[in-house]
C-alpha cells in the first residue's frame, strides 16, 4: 500500500499509508486529526502539512501543486493565540510546531530502558507535560513554549499573565529584620517575575526572604513544608517577622489564617478526603522513614473549608522545593489553581532522578542563585574543610551477586573499620572543644555507633518532637556536644554553633550531602571553619555515590577538600 495524500475539501487531507506503529503514534499527536474507519484513512487538517510530510518520509514535491498552493495561501504564515493562567497555559492555532514544543517540554524517565512497554516500542520513555491534543502546558514552562514559537517564526498573541499585581503590603506591627544585599536582590526579582525558584545556600536566610515576600505581596498565602520540625520552626520565624498570628495546617491541627504554614501531607489529604489508616513508608537503606503526622480529625464541612482556602490562596511558597517533583508534591502544586504568585525555595533546586523540569513546570524558572562560596566570600558562612577518607574492608565471593541493600549493610552500617574511624574522629573533634553531629541513614547504624560512642545522644524519627528539640538545644549550647542523628536532621536543622558534621550514612544523593554540610556552615562566635568527614567508599554502588558527592564539593571554590590517601 503506497503512501497517499489527497485533498478531501478546502481544509482536510486524506492520508493513507502502510501501518507502522511509530507513524501512527506520531499522527495521533497532531492536534486536528481523526481516524475514518469506514474509509481506513486518517483525516488531517491542511495546516499540519509541514509536520505530516516528514512523518511519512515525503518531500513537498511528493504532493500535488493544488495541496501545496492551498497550504501556502492559507497556513504558511502561522499565528498562535496563547492564554496563560496561574497553573496552566493553552496554545491554539494551526500549523504550530507541536513536535518541537513536545520535545522541549518532556524529559526521559529514570530507568525507562528497563520498562517492558519501552522495550516493546509502546512508550518512548519520556514524561510529556504538553498535551498536544488540547494544546495545554504548565504555565511554568511558558518560556520553553515561547522559545519554540520564536524559533519557528510563529507570531502569537498573549492573553492573561502568569502573575497578578500585588495587593497593599500587609499591615504588620514592628519592623522586619533587614535583608542582606543578595536577599534584597532576590526579593526584587521575585516581585518582578511573580513566580520562580530562589536558590540560596543553606544558612542564607530563605525563610526571612519569604516573610518579606509575603509582606510585600499582601495576598492570602500558604507556605508549604514537608516535615513536622519545619512546620513549627517556619511558623515561629514568620510570626516573629510579620508580627501576626500565623495559621497552621498539619500535625493534627487546622487553624487557618491569611498566612498559613502547611505540611504537604495534610494539605494533600484535604483534597483526597478522609485517609485510610496508613502504614509507615518503607525507606531506602540510606534514608530513614520520617515520622508520621497526626491525622487531621475534622468533619467534612471543615475539610471543605480547607480545600477552599487552598484553592483560593493567591500566594504559594514551597520550602525545600526540590521535593516538588515527587508525585504528591507536584499534584498539590498544580491544585493551587489561583496562586498566581508561586515560589520555590531551596539550596539545591535540582533532582537526582533528572525530573528537574517538573520543578520548573510547577513553579517557573530560576530567579536567583546564591551559592555557598558566594556567602563564604561575603562572610555570611564559614568555609568547610572536608576530609575524604578511603574505606575498604568489604568484599564479596567471586561471582556472587550482591544487591545494593546488602552492600549498604556490609560496607556502611556494619563496617567495623569505617565505624571505628567515625568514632575516633568524633572523639578527637569533641576533645578539641567542638560540637559534632553524626548523620546516619538508619536507626540500626545509629545504635551501632552509640555502642562505640556511649557518651553520645541519639535522635531519630521515633522520638517525640519535644525530645528531639531538647537534644538539639543541648547540642547548640554544647551541653552535650556529640549528637548522632538520622536523616531526619537533613533539612530545617538550625544550630549555628555546630562545628562539625560526620556523614556516616554515605548516601546516593549528592544534593542531600550538600544540605547536610550546610548545617555546619552558619557562623558563630569563635568559629572560623566547619569540619566535615566524608568517605570514599570502595564497595559496588557506593563507589559511585562517593564520587558524585566529591564532584559536587569540587564545584564550590571555597570548599577546602582534604584527600586522605591511607585507608584506616
Amino acid at each position: 500500500m503506497p503512501v497517499k495524500i489527497e485533498l478531501l475539501d478546502d481544509e482536510t487531507l486524506g492520508v493513507s499509508f502502510p501501518y507502522e506503529r511509530g507513524t501512527v503514534a506520531s499522527i495521533k499527536r497532531l492536534q486536528n486529526r481523526r481516524w475514518n474507519s469506514r474509509d481506513s484513512r486518517w483525516e488531517v487538517h491542511l495546516s499540519h502539512l509541514a509536520e505530516l510530510l516528514p512523518l511519512l518520509g515525503l518531500k513537498p514535491g511528493d504532493v500535488s501543486e493544488e495541496i501545496r498552493g492551498r497550504f501556502r495561501r492559507d497556513w504558511q504564515r502561522v499565528s498562535a493565540a496563547v492564554e496563560l493562567g496561574p497553573v496552566h497555559g493553552r496554545i491554539a492555532g494551526s500549523g504550530l510546531p507541536l513536535r518541537a514544543i513536545d520535545e522541549a517540554t518532556s524529559f526521559p524517565i529514570a530507568g525507562h530502558q528497563y520498562s517492558p512497554r519501552f522495550k516493546q516500542g509502546r512508550w518512548d520513555g519520556r514524561k510529556h507535560l504538553f498535551d498536544i491534543r488540547r494544546g495545554t502546558f504548565p504555565t511554568g514552562l511558558w518560556s520553553r513554549v515561547r522559545g519554540c514559537l520564536e524559533a519557528h517564526g510563529v507570531q502569537y498573541t498573549l492573553a492573561g499573565a502568569p502573575r497578578a499585581e500585588p495587593g497593599a503590603p500587609l499591615a504588620c506591627p514592628g519592623a522586619p529584620t533587614p535583608l542582606r544585599e543578595y536577599q534584597q536582590r532576590a526579593l526584587e526579582r521575585a516581585l518582578a517575575g511573580g513566580r520562580g525558584i530562589i536558590q540560596i545556600a543553606t544558612g542564607g536566610g530563605k525563610t526571612l526572604l519569604a516573610a518579606h515576600l509575603i509582606r510585600r505581596i499582601g495576598r492570602p498565602a500558604f507556605f508549604f513544608v514537608h516535615t513536622l520540625d519545619l512546620l513549627h520552626q517556619t511558623r515561629h520565624v514568620l510570626e516573629r517577622e510579620l508580627g501576626v498570628e500565623i495559621g497552621i495546617l498539619g500535625d493534627g491541627q487546622a487553624n487557618l489564617r491569611p498566612v498559613t504554614v502547611a505540611t504537604i501531607q495534610t494539605a494533600t489529604r484535604a483534597f483526597e478526603g478522609r485517609a485510610a489508616p496508613r502504614r509507615r513508608r518503607a525507606a531506602p537503606d540510606d534514608e530513614e522513614a520520617r515520622p508520621e503526622e497526626r491525622e487531621l480529625q475534622v468533619d467534612e464541612a471543615t475539610r471543605q473549608q480547607i480545600r477552599d482556602a487552598l484553592e483560593r490562596a493567591e500566594v504559594a511558597i514551597f520550602d525545600e522545593c526540590h521535593h516538588v517533583p515527587a508525585a504528591t508534591f507536584y499534584t498539590l502544586a498544580m491544585r493551587t489553581g489561583r496562586a498566581a504568585w508561586r515560589f520555590g525555595l531551596s539550596a539545591t533546586p535540582w533532582r537526582d532522578d533528572d525530573s528537574d523540569m517538573l520543578l520548573e513546570a510547577a513553579l517557573g524558572e530560576r530567579l536567583a542563585v546564591v551559592n555557598c562560596s558566594e556567602l563564604i566570600e561575603q562572610g555570611y558562612l564559614v568555609a568547610p574543610r572536608i576530609h575524604m577518607t578511603p574505606v575498604g574492608g568489604v568484599r564479596a565471593a567471586p561471582g556472587a551477586r550482591v544487591e545494593y541493600q546488602e552492600w549498604y549493610r556490609r560496607a556502611i552500617v556494619e563496617n567495623q573499620q569505617r565505624n571505628r574511624v567515625i568514632a575516633a574522629r568524633a572523639r578527637q573533634w569533641v576533645a578539641d572543644g567542638r560540637s559534632v553531629l553524626v548523620l546516619v541513614g538508619q536507626i540500626a547504624h545509629g545504635e551501632i555507633l552509640c555502642q562505640l560512642l556511649p557518651e553520645a545522644q541519639f535522635i531519630h524519627g521515633l522520638l517525640e518532637g519535644e525530645a528531639r528539640q531538647r537534644l538539639l538545644q543541648q547540642l547548640e549550647r554544647k551541653l552535650h556536644p556529640l549528637l548522632i542523628a538520622t536523616t531526619l536532621a537533613d533539612e530545617g536543622l538550625d544550630v549555628p554553633s555546630l562545628d562539625a558534621v560526620i556523614l556516616a550514612g554515605g548516601g546516593k544523593s549528592p544534593t542531600r550531602a550538600y544540605q547536610r554540610i550546610g548545617r555546619a556552615l552558619r557562623p558563630a562566635a569563635g568559629k572560623d571553619e566547619a569540619l566535615i568527614q566524608d568517605f570514599l567508599d570502595e564497595a559496588p554502588y557506593l563507589r559511585q555515590h562517593s564520587a558524585a558527592r566529591l564532584a559536587l564539593y569540587r564545584q564550590e571554590p571555597a570548599f577546602r577538600i582534604c584527600m586522605e590517601t591511607r585507608r584506616p
